[in-house]
């Protein structure tokens, strides 16, 4: 056996110690076995398992025996290991206790707290977050502008509307060489104080928005114009000078068609309410008490960083709880053995 296989074989071990769930003397085996000895059964069922686990890619390797026997080889060594490991004691040590731990409460949360398809969640439930989240779902479009006023009176309303005019042919006349001739023009002569500095621009409304704040025919020829567009309002205040920015479409979905997303998100947070509620009633069934003077003589050392979610690295939440409803981790599946070199 070369030096390669050697390594490869003691990887392939490796990765299986990583993937297989820790046990301290577990259940009879039973089924068929594909491979036995002395303290070491390998089932057909525990072959299929582990083979499952694989990327369908990597199970196309094991169609013919020489293949699977290779495959069946990792698991033998795994299962001796493990056996001499339980022989030493090694189910006792508090590493492999933490670990087993782990798995349950994994297994436990998963079990009762598992994902559901939302099929439980009633239609008067769902049309209740529609109605009560209805922003989330229809959005009216929108447009923006940017916008130059000529404040004016009725005194001065004509002499006002032909000086707006001459601006906007003097804006034009600059945007051919300066692109930023608009909002220069806004910043030298606008009478719109709260626009004045930023350009004009009043950001994105809907038709409804700038009816209210600027009246009817302000929200008409913003909304009538094209990208670019520039006309002249007249207004209660007086003339403005629109010009047209950018778009969104609006978006109207119904009940029906958000529903599945609905019933997903209500099904996460009824979830998450029992599994609050369960650790609530085992924290209380076991009289639980801190010892605030010896939770202060802690020294904390520092640590990396928690991932997204308060997630420590490995995936795990802060002492090992899984977040309910959360999917056990895939297993690594084992690297492919190398075919033997000669």
């Amino acid at each position: 056996m070369t030096r390669a296989l050697v390594a490869t074989g003691f990887a392939v071990v490796l990765a299986l110690s990583g993937c297989s769930k820790p046990t301290s003397p577990g259940p009879k085996k039973s089924g068929p076995a594909v491979a036995q000895g002395e303290g070491v059964v390998v089932t057909v069922a525990e072959f299929q398992a582990r083979l499952d686990e694989q990327s369908p890619f990597l199970r196309q390797r094991y169609q013919n025996i020489e293949r699977k026997k290779e495959f069946l080889d990792s698991l033998v060594k795994f299962e001796i290991l493990a056996n001499a490991a339980e022989k030493e004691g090694y189910q006792n040590d508090p590493d492999v206790q933490l670990t087993l731990k782990k798995a349950m409460v994994q297994k436990l949360v998963q079990k009762r707290f598992g994902d559901a398809d939302g099929k439980d969640i009633s239609d008067a439930d769902v049309q209740k977050f529609y109605d009560e989240h209805k922003d989330d779902f229809v959005k009216a479009a929108r447009v923006r502008t940017s916008a130059l006023l000529v404040a004016a009176t009725p005194a001065n309303r004509a002499q006002k509307g032909a000086q707006a005019r001459k601006v906007l042919a003097d804006i034009k006349a600059k945007a051919k060489k300066d692109p930023q001739a608009f909002q220069a023009a806004v910043r030298a002569s606008s009478d719109d104080a709260a626009s004045k500095g930023n350009g004009g621009d009043l950001g994105f409304r809907s038709q409804d928005e700038y009816a209210k704040q600027f009246g009817e025919p302000f929200a008409a020829a913003a909304f009538a114009g094209k990208d670019g567009d520039e006309v002249v309002v007249e207004t209660q205040q007086g003339f403005w000078i629109v010009r047209v920015a950018g778009r969104q479409e609006g978006v109207s979905r119904t009940v029906d068609q958000v529903k599945p997303q609905i019933q997903s998100r209500l099904q996460r947070e009824k979830r998450t309410k029992e599994f609050d509620d369960y650790v609530k009633k085992l924290r209380e069934e076991a009289k639980v008490t801190v010892n605030d003077a010896e939770l202060e003589k802690i020294v904390v050392s520092a640590a990396p960083a928690p991932g997204p979610g308060g997630m420590q690295p490995g995936g795990m939440p802060p002492g090992g709880m899984p977040p309910p409803g959360a999917q056990p981790r895939p297993a690594m599946p084992p690297p492919a053995p190398a075919p033997a070199q000669k």
